[in-house]
């Protein structure tokens, strides 16, 4: 007599692969094949996968077709079922696959348009996030700057791609037009994504910017943060940067370390009063409009 562990598991082996037989040892003809009684289960399941799948990725289906679609779901779905009852977290990985999945060879932009509809995908469903006021900001002590922590809205989400992909997904919604060209060497792109109060919204970014966001994603300290953006771009300006995306509620607050190592750590530029200094004009200057 099986475990009940033994009899899920071969049940679920017997889901995913027609030709896995040992669940049907298990089950009781009753008028039925057994054969076919799982046969039943499997094809709905499956279905609901491929259903989840074109879901959150109507682009790629439109890029490569329905039946190549369904072709490349069906080779997708026995490697990667679902780890939780909730279909919203199915596909995370099917970028990756479409990457290494050889009939798709011919479409190497194919694994970030997939990434950006994942992006899409979470960051619609994220979670709602507090506003933040820069006045908050501007209440902690100048030595502790270098050392915070931001934090991003929950839906923000960063993207990275050789290929103009949000151009790509644009020219293939429903309501664009069928002459829509892209140029596929009109990249590279660095996008933020992200949830508006109730619009989405692709936004491409600066590299410097982008550089800023990702070590922040990262969790990295402010001063480590601008230091990466400097990399990129030694004239990048903090202060506007932060008015910004504090305005538009990309950053939703920040960290105070408990205990902080104060001391030849500073913001770069004129120093961190200059700094300060320029914040509280910009706020101001937003604040009249």
């Amino acid at each position: 007599m099986p475990t009940l562990r033994e009899l899920e598991l071969a049940f679920v082996r017997g889901m995913f692969d027609a030709t896995e037989v040992a669940a049907e040892s298990f089950v009781c003809a009753n008028g039925m094949a057994p054969a076919a009684r799982l046969a039943i289960y499997r094809n709905n399941i499956v279905h609901n996968y491929r259903e989840a799948l074109r879901d959150v990725y109507p682009v790629i289906e439109r890029l490569v077709g329905e039946d190549f679609f369904r072709f490349a779901a069906d080779h997708y779905i026995p490697c990667h079922p679902s780890s939780q009852g909730n279909l919203h977290g199915f596909g995370g990985e099917f970028s990756t696959f479409l990457e290494q999945f050889p009939p798709a060879a011919g479409l190497p932009y194919l694994g970030d348009v997939a990434r950006l509809e994942w992006n899409w995908h979470e960051s619609f469903h994220a979670a709602n996030g507090s506003a933040m006021a820069i006045d908050q900001l501007m209440s902690v002590a100048e030595a502790m700057l270098p050392s915070l922590h931001f934090q991003l809205h929950p839906s923000c989400r960063l993207l990275a791609s050789p290929f103009p992909v949000d151009r790509i997904w644009a020219a293939n919604q429903p309501d664009a037009a069928d002459s829509v060209t892209v140029d596929l060497a009109a990249g590279p792109v660095r996008l933020l994504i992200r949830r508006r109060g109730d619009a989405m919204a692709i936004e491409p970014v600066g590299d410097s910017e982008f550089a800023l966001l990702t070590a922040l994603v990262q969790n990295m300290p402010l001063q480590a943060a601008l230091d990466a953006a400097q990399v990129v771009d030694a004239n990048f300006d903090l202060a506007a940067f932060l008015v910004q995306r504090v305005s538009d509620s990309t950053l939703a607050g920040f960290i105070v370390p408990t205990s902080t190592a104060i001391g030849a750590a500073a913001l770069p530029g004129r120093g961190q009063r200059d700094q300060r200094s320029r914040l509280q004009k910009r706020d101001l200057s937003v604040n009249r409009a």
